[in-house]
């Protein structure tokens, strides 16, 4: 692999990093724990979407049955 590949590889890693560790500051955790139980205690939930938000919806919601 070429030098420029693998440095291009490492810096979008550590953007991702950063990124990933900046977002606990922007999380509400009380906000979150309520969202969690408010979805594990739905009968069913529903997600919809066309194009990339249809992907999206179903990747969703074959998480939500896999959990």
């Amino acid at each position: 692999m070429k030098t420029e590949a693998i440095q291009a590889i490492e810096q979008a890693f550590d953007i991702e990093q950063a990124c990933i560790g900046e977002m606990k500051s922007h999380v509400d955790m009380a906000q979150f724990a309520k969202a969690v139980e408010l979805l594990s205690a739905a009968p069913r939930i529903g997600a919809s979407g066309c194009g990339h938000s249809g992907i999206i919806c179903q990747h969703f919601a074959h998480l939500m049955c896999c959990i």
